[in-house]
């Protein structure tokens, strides 16, 4: 017994001294923790809260579209012409986007699939031109909210004037014509369908010429008397409408509603003219495209349906329709402004301190923002293929209302003839502008044009 009790006792000794020196060589430096046994994994712990999840599709459209709304300025859904957001070619690491702004520049956007780093190539179409425009967490922009833009109660700059025409159709056209054209535009704002009006030849041109480039859309409303070549009779012409009055009212104040939209959404308070003329220019580059289909169409079939008013409801335009919008434009804003022809082009010419200026909005649709078709003198649009003894002004038929010898000689606008459009500073008048050198280096100029 006392045996038995002693090899327990030895066995218990034995045993503890094992176990202090397995403690004490599992941790010889304090380096290494003793080894436990692993809890059983819950939920949480099967997850790396460290670790971003893998970008989907619809994440990196999410991400990118905020993106391009608070950076841009863009809301989706803005119409045919607008600016819109493109999901490109997904490879197996990256998403790929592409958003094409209001100016035709388009950014691509290369979304990482794991780390949701964006990069940012911006390519500008008219330059050929495509260079790193930096990059972005695209998980930042995920979730986040689009602040909507509080209305403003600031009083409208520009209102909606019926009757417009500026000194070059008083000058080609003469002061009857004018009148005529005033009263034809005040009878149809009255609902009714006759105006005072001397004899069938002022009737024939001022229905014929005036609405194209001073009221774009009564050609929509109204047509011809039913008897044309009986007019007019004892002082008094008539018209037809193509709608019911009541429907032309509401069509005219629609197109009201746009036109003035656009000159408050272009000019600032106290714009001058060159201002107007160069906001305006700029704003038909950034909104407007050229209709190629039509061009192409007239070489092959006549075409019926080109008119200044396709240009406000469409977005695009050929230079016969395109160059009576702007000038309308500017009419509207009180500057005195017309059209010249000049063989197949037709395009802006402008009265500004009674100095005469070429500003053509058909090529600028092609050459971005390019300052080159802005404000030139005769010698400056000769380059460009159209030479001063080819213009006719305001009317095709200058052998019935043959114009004055107008000539653009001013060259003040010369240096921004080589550089595009950058930015405009009312407060100190000047534009900036800049261009690309031979090594790609982009190279500014603020032109003053404080004398204007």
């Amino acid at each position: 017994m006392k045996r038995l009790f002693a090899m327990i006792i030895a066995l218990l000794m034995l045993f503890t001294m094992l176990q202090g020196c397995a403690s004490k060589n599992d941790v010889p430096d304090n380096t290494q923790p003793p080894e436990t046994a692993a809890p059983e994994p819950t939920a949480e712990a099967t997850e790396a809260p460290s670790a971003a999840p893998e970008v989907t599709a619809d994440m990196a459209y999410e991400g990118v579209s905020t993106y391009c709304q608070l950076e841009y300025g863009w809301r989706p859904g803005q119409g045919e012409y607008g600016a819109e957001l493109t999901v490109g070619e997904e490879t197996d690491t990256e998403h790929q986007l592409a958003f094409r702004s209001y100016t035709g520049a388009i950014v691509r956007f290369f979304v990482d699939k794991a780390s949701g780093l964006t990069r940012m190539k911006e390519y500008v179409p008219a330059l050929d031109v495509e260079e790193d425009a930096g990059s972005f967490d695209l998980f930042e922009y995920l979730g986040r909210e689009i602040p909507t833009p509080e209305p403003t109660e600031e009083p409208t700059s520009y209102v909606f004037k019926p009757v417009v025409y500026s000194v070059f159709m008083e000058e080609v056209f003469g002061e009857t014509m004018c009148k005529t054209w005033t009263n034809l535009v005040n009878a149809v704002m009255a609902g009714e369908d006759t105006f005072a009006c001397p004899d069938q030849h002022t009737y024939d041109w001022v229905m014929g010429q005036f609405p194209k480039h001073c009221f774009p859309v009564l050609p929509e409303v109204i047509d011809y008397a039913y008897d044309r070549s009986h007019s007019v009779v004892d002082g008094v012409a008539s018209f037809t409408w193509r709608v019911p009055p009541e429907e032309a009212a509401e069509r005219i104040r629609e197109f009201a509603q746009q036109i003035e939209g656009i000159l408050n959404e272009t000019f600032g308070p106290g714009y001058t003219d060159v201002e107007k003329c160069l906001a305006l220019y700029i704003y038909f580059s950034d909104h407007y495209r050229y209709d190629w289909d039509t061009f192409y169409r007239m070489y092959e079939e006549p075409v019926n349906y080109t008119c200044t008013y396709r240009v406000f409801q469409t977005g695009m335009g050929i230079c016969g329709e395109l160059a009576p919008a702007y000038s309308y434009l500017l009419m509207q804003a009180g500057v005195e402004a017309t059209t010249m022809m000049g063989g197949d082009h037709e395009w802006s010419y402008v009265r500004i301190n009674d100095r005469y200026y070429h500003i053509d909005p058909t090529f600028v649709l092609s050459d971005q923002d390019s300052l080159a078709y802005f404000m030139m003198d005769d010698a400056q649009r000769e380059e460009n293929g159209y030479a001063p003894e080819r213009y006719t002004i305001t009317s095709n038929y200058s052998k019935d209302h043959p114009h004055p010898d107008y000539v653009a000689d001013d060259r003040s606008f010369e240096p921004i003839w080589s550089y595009a459009f950058d930015e405009l500073r009312t407060d100190d008048k000047v534009i900036r502008c800049w261009r690309y050198t031979e090594g790609w280096e982009k190279e500014y100029l603020d032109f003053d044009y404080s004398e204007f």
